[in-house]
């Protein structure tokens, strides 16, 4: 039987992820700008010169097989191929065909579970890495028990990507900008999840360099600047500068793209701003600047907060001296930890929130000391945790409560965020019942007497 000549695309990962309404709400935003050149040209299948049809059979049941429109009618027939023909050339094909339908029809987990299957029959299917590094970031659970080894094959499938990337050949009839356009596109995609991984295992500095080389190939990758400034963030010193530069584009190219998560990233922009320069003044031209430009101009600087002064409330002024210096990472914010960590405290404010904590019986309680963060929707000074006192659930946010403990740990973005292990003091005692609900107040509709 003669080789096969083009039969699939190169892009079929991103025309996968273009056709289903399945996918997360953050891969499909992003549709258009991966995939406009989807469709536009064919590239033969991976290694192609090496593969062939062993039969007329074998290549009609493929072909009925890829052709069906019919989405479950399509599963039965791979599953009938792969099933007769095991030992076809094509099989990582057919699992590529599987994980674009699976996606198609709603079902990740399935559609993951092909496009393992397709590298194990092909390791070097393009479609397979690239759909699984695409995806890795949205389906990832910090929580999951096996999460470092997940993390191990999504750094080890995005890398690969890579090296087989740097073998693509460009196809008949594609031009140099199509092509380059696609390796850059998938280039992106790979670099994206390497700093992904980087980021999850504290790694600052190597997730930034990906996470440059994605956003050069793809500048206009709003995930990309979103992660790249929390790795900016989260770097000792803390990159306040480049950090806020990349959340502010971030935040432009969603809100512009009327992406889902665009809400969010402009909550943690202006919280970390807020947080480290005072207040909310000059932000919007940052957010405008960012939008256009990759990069912050030269001598680009955000100006950090002076000390606050002492305000008179006992326990803003005693929160504000103890955490201040934590904002700004290195050698200074060190210092004040070791000296803070371990120490009895004894504080009071408003109830943000209350939630289980991670062990039976215990509550996280997150309370607001601050203005700013009192103003802020789900913003919080202090978590109380591990404290096992089954009344804490009954507060509501608003609650006055004063509390103490030890001081445990400390987050600095998107606003300093100390973790206390303790216990609410007041009030005493605590609520035996949640507030009642208010009643819905009875609607009186209009009586609309009939025209005689």
């Amino acid at each position: 039987m003669r080789k096969t000549t083009a039969l699939w695309s190169f892009t079929l990962l991103v025309s996968l992820l273009v056709s289903t309404s399945a996918a997360p709400a953050a891969v499909r935003s992003q549709n258009v700008q991966r995939g406009a050149f989807a469709h536009q040209w064919n590239a033969p299948p991976q290694a192609a010169q090496a593969k062939s049809w062993k039969s007329r059979p074998e290549y009609d049941a493929f072909n009925a097989m890829a052709t069906e429109k019919d989405p479950n009618k399509r599963i039965s027939l791979d599953e009938a191929f792969l099933q007769k023909y095991s030992d076809s050339d094509f099989k990582d094909l057919a699992y590529v065909v599987e994980m674009q339908t699976y996606q198609q029809l709603g079902q990740a987990d399935k559609a993951l579970d092909a496009a393992h299957k397709a590298l194990e029959a092909n390791p070097d299917n393009r479609d397979a890495l690239g759909f699984l590094s695409y995806v890795f970031p949205f389906v990832y659970k910090a929580d999951d028990p096996d999460h470092e080894t997940k993390l191990a094959r999504a750094e080890s499938d995005a890398k690969h990507g890579l090296e087989v990337l740097q073998k693509a050949q460009k196809p008949a009839g594609a031009t140099d900008e199509q092509f380059n356009t696609l390796v850059k596109g998938s280039r992106a995609i790979f670099n994206g999840t390497v700093g992904f991984v980087a980021l999850q295992r504290k790694d600052y500095a190597a997730a930034i360099t990906s996470y440059k080389a994605a956003s050069e190939d793809n500048p206009s990758d709003w995930y990309v600047f979103y992660r790249m400034g929390l790795a900016y963030l989260f770097s000792n010193p803390h990159d306040y500068d480049h950090g806020i530069w990349c959340i502010a584009r971030a935040s432009a190219l969603a809100k512009a793209a009327k992406d889902t998560n665009a809400g969010e990233f402009d909550k943690y922009l202006k919280q970390t701003y807020i947080g480290y320069h005072g207040n909310d003044q000059g932000l919007q031209d940052i957010v405008t600047q960012a939008a256009s430009s990759v990069n912050p101009p030269d001598g680009f600087k955000v100006a950090a907060m002076e000390a606050p002064k002492h305000t008179g409330n006992t326990f803003v002024d005693g929160f504000n001296d103890m955490t201040f210096p934590l904002k700004f990472g290195g050698e200074t914010a060190q210092k004040a930890w070791d000296s803070l960590k371990g120490q009895a405290l004894e504080l009071g404010g408003v109830v943000s929130s209350v939630q289980k904590g991670s062990d039976a019986g215990t509550y996280l309680v997150h309370i607001g000391i601050l203005d700013t963060t009192k103003a802020t929707p789900g913003a919080y000074d202090i978590e109380v945790k591990d404290s096992k006192q089954p009344n804490v659930k009954n507060l509501s946010p608003g609650d006055a409560v004063r509390f103490k403990g030890t001081a445990d740990s400390y987050t600095a973005t998107p606003n300093v965020m100390l973790t206390i292990v303790g216990q609410i003091t007041q009030p005493d005692p605590l609520p035996d019942k949640p507030p009642a609900k208010e009643k819905p107040k009875p609607t009186h509709r209009p009586t609309h007497k009939t025209a005689q």
